[in-house]
């Protein structure tokens, strides 16, 4: 069974009882999230799609913290001037684990 579900702009392929990085939520003291953008639901038999959003549908999550992703760096430079500069930048995550998906 997964689902798609639209969470800040972004949508996620997810599944139940596995660890997601998604873009960076602004903190909650809540533990439990519940997604009700949930655009495709698949089990073993039946695909249900939403037009655009499936009804009554839900994904429930847990936080589980914050983390961050690879360091990516970028150069800039200039032949011949004497020019040369490193970039560096880490994205920041908010790590979620998916605890089930319902219609």
């Amino acid at each position: 069974m997964f689902a798609v579900v639209s969470l800040n702009g972004n949508q996620y392929k997810v599944t139940p009882e596995k660890e997601y990085n998604i873009a960076l939520m602004a903190e909650t003291e809540e533990t439990k999230l519940t997604f009700t953008e949930v655009l495709l639901v698949s089990d073993d038999k039946k695909v249900t799609v939403g037009t655009p959003l499936i009804k009554d549908a839900k994904v429930e999550a847990e936080i589980l913290g914050e983390s961050t992703g690879e360091k990516l760096e970028s150069v800039k430079f200039k032949a011949k001037k004497r020019y040369k500069r490193n970039l560096g930048h880490k994205q920041h995550y908010t790590r979620i684990k998916i605890l089930s998906i319902s219609l």
